[in-house]
């Protein structure tokens, strides 16, 4: 493997307080990328400064800067512009990385190099609670598009976490990059499409550390109806109407992982005939679960305690899964 494979983007605005800590949890992965390229949109706080002491000790450490904030859509897009990797890593300015993240996906995908991405499994750290997110695809290391599906018909969320993609830079510029029009969701609509034309590589193991807080760009917007159902219009109109998609356009249907909010994405499906393809049985049951079921306890419990609670039911299909499975194969 040559470093000159992969490049690190991350946006960044006034995370002065956490982006040293992400940076360094990349700048010593065993596996070092060619670059590390970071866009502050017009931060207030000391994130420059941060980075700018960090390039001293890290010659691969790019920085960036908007003239004044322009949002992350166009950060994002500025960064993209400068990559010179074959793999890209979107990282966030609040999260971090696990040791040995880089090494595993990109060793894979070495291996796999039909893959378009490889994806991980995550921990949520909510206040100071951490709590895996494991949704276990599996001993499985690649994915061909048609079994990723199947996977996709038992979960009531994507099991392709954002925060643990390294994705093929030409794959993703094949799929219009990170389109601005679906703001939050820009990378979920392209690791999907890219997923379903490529298949994925999976690492069964805990890579990335995902903060919540309510400062957030997407979980604070996603959560709210009257700005959720607009971005997933705008996602299910693009595959509906431009050609690039066609090929992609039958595997969003059968499973339409356009949202972590089910329910959002039933109701925007039922509100014209010509998005009627992308109902399904699967979306009813989790869209139904997400409104009658998952929304209420959120409200009634703390978050890390519906987490828990929401990870063992999952280990425990699975482990009913694997039993029955067992003796499908005698």
């Amino acid at each position: 493997m040559k470093s000159s494979t992969l490049s690190v983007i991350m946006c960044n605005y006034n995370y002065g307080h956490y982006i040293q800590e992400s940076l360094g949890a990349i700048l010593t992965q065993s596996f070092q990328p060619l670059e590390v390229i970071v866009v502050d949109d017009g931060s207030t706080d000391n994130s420059v400064s941060v980075v700018e002491s960090l390039m001293q000790k890290y010659p691969n450490l790019r920085l960036l800067k908007n003239e004044r904030n322009m949002g992350v859509n166009y950060s994002i897009d500025k960064a993209l512009e400068n990559v010179l990797g074959e793999y890209v890593y979107a990282a966030s300015a609040d999260d971090k990385v696990l040791p040995g993240f880089f090494e595993k996906s990109i060793c894979l995908l070495f291996k796999y190099p039909e893959a378009g991405l490889c994806c991980a499994e995550n921990a949520v750290l909510n206040g100071e609670v951490l709590i895996n997110n494991n949704h276990y695809l599996g001993d499985k290391e690649y994915f061909f598009p048609d079994e990723l599906i199947k996977v996709f018909l038992h979960e009531p969320f994507t099991p392709i976490m954002t925060g643990t993609v390294v994705v093929k830079t030409a794959a993703l510029f094949e799929m219009g990059k990170y389109r601005s029009e679906f703001k939050w969701s820009c990378d979920t609509f392209a690791h999907h499409g890219i997923a379903f034309r490529y298949g994925i590589c999976y690492v069964p193991e805990i890579f990335a550390v995902m903060r919540e807080h309510p400062s957030q760009y997407g979980s604070s917007n996603a959560k709210k109806s009257e700005f959720e159902r607009p971005v997933i219009k705008a996602m299910i109109e693009v595959l509906l109407n431009e050609a690039q998609y066609k090929d992609v356009l039958p595997r969003f249907k059968k499973v339409a992982p356009f949202s972590v909010y089910p329910w959002e994405v039933l109701m925007v499906v039922l509100s014209s005939m010509k998005y009627r393809g992308f109902l399904s049985f699967k979306l009813v049951r989790f869209a139904l679960f997400d409104k009658f079921i998952r929304r209420p306890l959120l409200f009634l419990f703390p978050v890390p305690f519906c987490r828990f609670i929401a990870r063992l039911a999952r280990q425990s299909r699975y482990q009913i899964l694997a039993f029955f499975g067992r003796f499908a194969h005698v």
